[in-house]
């Protein structure tokens, strides 16, 4: 699933106000920052942060310091008549142009630069939605990409139906960090996805022998209701419950899901990974057992040879299954929305998972025929 940045504009605030409002965005959920130049002082970068110069006339005479800036990620203009300023000085950088849409001739000058630069920050003078769309359409075949300028408070906390028409990003004045705040829990909650879970009715359960399994440690801690949706064909999977219940012989571990043999898929909220492919950084999915598919980090995959329980479940003309660690403690997610341990499941019990449509190569979904057994 692809992230909504979170932009923070920091370039309204004073010299005083810089070097605190900065230590703080280090450690907030922001993406990319909009600097002036001279802000670039107190600024130290961070992987995980990347900074927009801005450009236009008043940067005129530092244009060629902005250019020699390694700090600088991108080039940002201050408006539509700057471009050419910036493009002196962009080098290899990507380019953002910010426009200020107020009436229709502004709305087409910004749809205009739809595909001849990397991202058009479109302020809007109105809180409609509409001119938004308008963008996104234009934009949607081309490499640019749209960022919303929030205009204050109101609009920040009904952003959630602005994220719903894909904007690649939102921004955000830093001059009140509570407007930053709320939009990080905005921007957290769309990351989340609801898809619709089925009862499986188990049709096979017996061990399968030794092989290797994988542990996903997660750096989230899990829900008791929830865990990862795990098969081994791409027709689906079962819902493995994390680590978070009782085991009477050793502390819990609620960042874990034991999550099956090192062929399996792991499906996420629209990409599905093998969890050999998975490593630490990347991103996956918990699933509770309504449905909500939340974003979560990748720790570490950990791969041991275990003994392993062949679970194969049914819905409808649909059959999947899941080969995991044959050990009582490995819990999985029964009908009825509770955990239930691996060894009690047997033909007629009914499990929660998820059914799609069939055909992967490299976990990425194709067209074509395809038949798992």
């Amino acid at each position: 699933m692809t992230m909504t940045e979170l932009w923070v504009d920091v370039s309204t605030l004073t010299p005083a106000e810089t070097p605190d409002t900065l230590a703080y965005l280090r450690s907030s959920s922001a993406t990319v920052l909009v600097l002036r130049h001279d802000q670039y002082v107190d600024w130290q970068p961070i992987d995980r942060l990347r900074t927009a110069c801005l450009v236009g006339a008043e940067e005129a005479d530092v244009a060629e310091q902005i250019s020699a800036d390694e700090r600088v990620d991108m080039i940002i203009a201050r408006s539509p008549a700057d471009i050419d300023l910036a493009r002196q000085v962009v080098g290899s950088r990507p380019l953002v142009v910010r426009c200020e849409i107020v009436d229709g001739d502004t709305m087409n000058e910004a749809a205009d630069l739809s595909g001849k630069v990397d991202v058009v920050v479109a302020a809007f003078s109105d809180e409609t939605n509409i001119p938004l769309e308008l963008l996104l359409a234009k934009a949607q075949s081309t490499k640019t990409g749209i960022v919303k300028q929030l205009l204050n408070t109101a609009e920040a906390s009904t952003v959630a139906g602005v994220l719903e028409s894909g904007p690649a990003g939102l921004m955000v004045s830093a001059e009140r960090l509570s407007d930053v705040e709320l939009v990080t829990s905005v921007v957290a909650a769309q990351r989340k996805v609801h898809k619709d879970l089925v009862q499986l009715e188990v049709i096979r359960a017996e061990p399968v022998g030794m092989g290797y399994r994988g542990c996903i440690d997660t750096t989230t801690l899990f829900g008791e209701d929830e865990g990862m949706i795990i098969g081994s064909t791409s027709s689906g999977g079962i819902l493995v419950c994390a680590e978070v219940h009782y085991l009477p012989y050793m502390n819990l571990r609620p960042f874990r899901v034991n999550a099956g043999a090192v062929h399996s898929y792991v499906f996420g909220a629209q990409d599905t990974a093998y969890i050999t492919d998975l490593r630490a950084g990347e991103q996956s999915h918990a699933v509770a057992a309504d449905g909500q598919f939340r974003e979560v980090g990748i720790g570490r995959v950990k791969v041991e040879m275990r003994p392993l329980r062949l679970i194969e479940a049914r819905y409808g003309d649909v059959t999947v299954n899941v080969i995991l660690q044959d050990d009582w403690h490995v819990r999985v997610m029964g009908g009825d929305g509770k955990a239930k341990n691996l060894t009690d499941v047997t033909p007629g019990s009914t499990l929660l998972g998820m059914i799609t449509e069939p055909g992967r190569h490299v976990g990425i979904k194709v067209s074509e025929y395809i038949d798992e057994y």
